[in-house]
């Protein structure tokens, strides 16, 4: 009888299955015109924050009128001037539908660009799944919580970053790589490089990942492509007066640009007084490139020997978490770069188990600006940047952690396997 009963229950199981798979499409869409409108509502009461009314729209604009972005003010504007390009085109795009006479504008119509952005995003993800699963719920949640996360959708708002026009790089990125596209995927991924520095160690991970499954001839296309990529977005810009100080400056001082999410800031200011010891910035630097070339050894070893037991999503994001674990200074956009390909590997509870962490580090973030919207304003106030960092940088460390687990623990492909494995049940109980 209880077997009897299980037998009854697989039709209707089925038949849910079956809806979900059919209207998970609508479902998404139905999420992504709800964000885009809220996000449309909410961006007419902000300016987006100093970053973009104050750094990016004006270094655009220069851009825009032929000048130098790097020649004034470096400090305002870290980035390979593809993103300052990106940005100067978009502005350029938005005013041929609406006029443009103030700042303020301009950074609205540029973050409703990037409502549309995280949606493309949230679409990838979707995909990325779909492709690897019959299992609706597996690919939707992952492309929700993206799309309606407030770390992701809401808080951008308010405080914009351009990194948001580079997320979509990289997800189609991870998404054609996946899909065994390997030279369209590395191109895409050289031009995320380029947009933001971010993923520049997952390149030598995913050519080295290549030549181990593929061959160096095979590789050779790819090679060479993203070195000319790279060269071009890289290195020819230190040529541009003002542009190794904007660079080079942003990272290489203890200081951070008066950031306070680094660690080594904070001991800059323990250091002194409980040890009598004060860092130079020589010596941070060193510690920095010492911690991210013994964690990036493990990785490259890792990739190196488990080839053909890792996935090219894991390799794109163990080259993240190597770069964005040790970084000095460290805020939540950068994490997102991370947390596109985790959201693609599928895997539900390790994806709550990142996201919450996201969600958490947003909140600490807001709360060390606004202390005093906190339940515990005392400690955000002497420790909330500092609980922002280690919460960010911990979120890497997770992401790294399930990765090496899974390489341990399971067979390759396994989202693969489980359509494999419900295809075949399937078509067993088809009458």
């Amino acid at each position: 009888m209880l077997s009897l009963g299980r037998l009854r229950f697989h039709p209707y199981q089925a038949r849910i299955n079956l809806f979900l798979n059919q209207a998970s499409p609508l479902i998404l869409s139905s999420l992504i015109s709800l964000v885009i409108f809220h996000g449309y509502l909410l961006i007419q009461q902000s300016n987006g924050g100093t970053d973009l009314v104050s750094a990016d729209i004006p270094k655009s604009i220069m851009l825009l009128n032929g000048q130098n972005p790097y020649s004034t003010e470096p400090w305002a504007s870290p980035y390979p001037p593809l993103l300052l390009l990106t940005l100067s085109g978009i502005i350029r795009f938005t005013s041929l539908f609406a006029s443009q006479s103030s700042l303020d504008l301009i950074s609205q119509q540029v973050r409703l660009i990037g409502l549309f952005a995280d949606a493309a995003v949230a679409l990838i993800i979707y995909m990325a799944i779909r492709s690897r699963t019959s299992d609706a719920f597996q690919a939707l949640i992952p492309a929700s919580l993206f799309l309606a996360l407030p770390a992701i959708s809401t808080s951008p708002l308010y405080f914009f970053h351009s990194d948001t026009f580079g997320y979509p790089i990289l997800a189609l990125a991870s998404l054609t790589l996946a899909q065994h596209r390997y030279f369209t995927g590395t191109t895409l991924l050289a031009t995320a490089t380029i947009f933001k520095v971010h993923p520049i160690l997952a390149l030598p991970l995913v050519m080295i990942w290549l030549i181990r499954t593929e061959g160096l001839r095979k590789t050779l296309p790819s090679l060479a492509t993203t070195t000319i990529i790279t060269t071009m977005g890289l290195v020819f810009p230190f040529a541009v007066p003002g542009y190794q100080q904007s660079i080079l400056g942003f990272n290489l001082t203890n200081q951070g640009n008066g950031t306070t999410l680094t660690i080594m800031s904070l001991l800059s200011t323990v250091l002194p007084s409980a040890l009598q010891f004060t860092p130079s910035e020589l010596f941070t630097n060193q510690v920095w490139i010492a911690a991210t070339a013994a964690l990036y050894t493990i990785i490259l070893g890792t990739v190196w020997t488990k080839a053909r037991n890792i996935t090219m999503i894991d390799v794109v994001l163990l080259g993240l978490v190597a770069w964005l674990i040790p970084l000095r200074i460290v805020y939540a956009q950068y994490i997102v770069w991370a947390i596109i390909p985790f959201l693609m590997r599928g895997r539900l509870k390790q994806t709550m188990i990142i996201t919450g962490l996201l969600q958490l580090a947003d909140t600490l973030a807001y709360w060390s600006s606004s202390p005093s919207s906190s339940p515990i304003p005392s400690i955000v106030t002497s420790y909330g940047p500092v609980l922002t960092s280690i919460v960010i940088r911990t979120i890497g460390v997770a992401a790294l952690v399930f990765v090496l687990n899974s390489l341990r623990k399971n067979p390759r492909f396994p989202l693969a396997n489980v359509t494999l494995i419900t295809q075949t049940v399937l078509s067993t109980r088809a009458p």
